[in-house]
Formats: C-alpha cells, structure tokens, sequence
C-alpha cells in the first residue's frame, strides 16, 4: 500500500520525470525567433506511405491539441505532374471544411486501394463522392484564393527547410526527430507527448 501510494505522489509531484526530451535527440532548433501563437504544422504529401502509415499518429496529434494542429499539403513528391494540384485539392478542402473526408478519401484511394491519383479527373471523382460537382470544382480549384494557399505551403515548407515527409514543425522553431525516438516503448504517445512539449516551450 506505501509503495503504491509513493508510486502516485511521485507521479502528482514530478510529472515531467517520464518525458525527456533532448534537443539534437528528439528534436532539433531550426529557428532563433518562433511564431507568436503555438502551433503544430505536418508538412505531407498525399502520395507519401509514410505519411499514410503516419495518419493515425497526426489524427492523435491534432485530437490533443486541436487548436494548434494544422495539416500543410507539398508539392515536391510531384506524381504524374500532380504535386501542385494535389496542393490545391488540399486548399480547396480546407476553405471547404471538407479536410476530414477529403483527407480520407484520398488516403484511401492512393494507399489502401492502391490506385494512385493522377489525372485531373480523378480530383473530380473524390471531390464528387464527397458533394462536390465537377463543375463547382472546376470553377474553384483554380481560383485565386485556392492557388494563393497552395503556393503559401510550398513557400512555408521551403522557408522551414522541408526536404522530407511527413515532418512536424513546432511553433515555427522546432522540427520533431522521429528517429529519436527508435527506442520508445509507446512511440505514438512519447512523439505526440513531445509536440505537446516543444508546444509549450
């Protein structure tokens, strides 16, 4: 009975004693000045598996911090020509509401169907499916306000120095190793716990 009592003191009293993150380990400083609000960014892409393996730690991600997660589509992982339309089907979900269908749809498709998006047709074929015509489609995937967003997370992820994906920005100032944490017993929860961290940092 003491012990399991001590055993919770210590948890109430030093709760930060399990996580340890380390800068160079778990992280690394990509930046001197970080964003006013906090924020987590994942830079992906729609035709990356490791983004799609990924997918239910970045759902977790945004489940915990739902008012400082964001997804930013890029468009370097270019299929068949359809990096920057993929950019813009992004946009265009996102100023839709629609990121949580959209999202899964194309995941879907690309990955668990294996039948990878590469036409125009086939953006007007997931958009449908999700109550979106081809041509309220056509109309706003080539707006102004969808290619402005599309570019501004190309020129996000550049600025941020982002080459691979998925990766996870933090409050503009601090990038997620993912490696470093190759020896964790809970890797989902000890990644997300570390967001959470550098989020308040």
């Amino acid at each position: 009975m003491k012990k399991l009592l001590f055993a919770v003191l210590a948890l109430m009293l030093f709760p930060a004693a399990a996580q340890q993150f380390e800068e160079g380990v778990h992280y690394e400083v990509i930046a001197e000045q970080g964003t006013e609000e906090p924020i987590i960014t994942e830079y992906f892409s729609f035709f990356c598996g490791a983004c799609y393996r990924f997918e239910p730690i970045a759902q977790a991600m945004a489940e915990k911090y739902p008012e400082a997660f964001e997804k930013s589509h890029v468009s370097f992982i270019n299929y068949k020509g359809q990096g920057m339309m993929m950019n813009q089907a992004w946009a265009l979900a996102q100023r839709l509401n629609k990121e949580k269908e959209i999202s899964a749809a194309i995941f879907q498709r690309n990955f668990a169907q294996g039948n990878m998006i590469g036409s125009k047709e086939d953006f007007e074929a997931i958009f449908a499916t999700n109550g979106v015509e081809k041509e309220d489609f056509n109309k706003m995937i080539n707006s102004f306000g969808v290619r402005g967003m599309a570019n501004k997370m190309d020129r996000e992820a550049s600025n941020f120095g982002v080459n691979s994906t998925p990766t996870f920005i933090v409050n503009g100032k601090y990038k997620l190793i993912p490696q470093g944490f190759s020896e964790s017993q809970n890797f989902a929860d000890d990644f997300i716990a570390a967001a959470g961290y550098l989020l308040e940092k």
